[in-house]
């Protein structure tokens, strides 16, 4: 699950990564609010958010499913953020 993949207790704001984990949470937007999706991405380290502008929803990203992530790490207020990543889904989670 973690081939070339940080744990997330390891992520550096402000550089590059690859994670992988199993969405835990996925956080939808009410129609009234701009279009944000939310995942968090947990890979048994830490929670990482992986947040998608201009999204309210993307086939196949729900709880529950395994993921691999890619982009710049953020430092956010409670935990890691990633915006905008690029991304595979491996399956559902074991």
């Amino acid at each position: 699950m973690r081939r070339h993949a940080v744990p997330v207790k390891d992520l550096i704001p402000r550089r590059r990564a690859h994670v992988s984990g199993v969405l835990r949470a996925v956080t939808y937007r009410p129609a009234s609010a701009k279009p944000v999706l939310v995942g968090q991405l947990d890979d048994g380290t830490g929670v990482v958010d992986l947040i998608w502008m201009g999204r309210r929803a993307i086939a196949g990203i729900r709880p529950g499913v395994c993921l691999r992530a890619e982009g710049m790490v953020v430092a956010g207020r409670s935990r890691p953020c990633i915006y905008n990543p690029f991304y595979e889904i491996l399956g559902e989670a074991p």
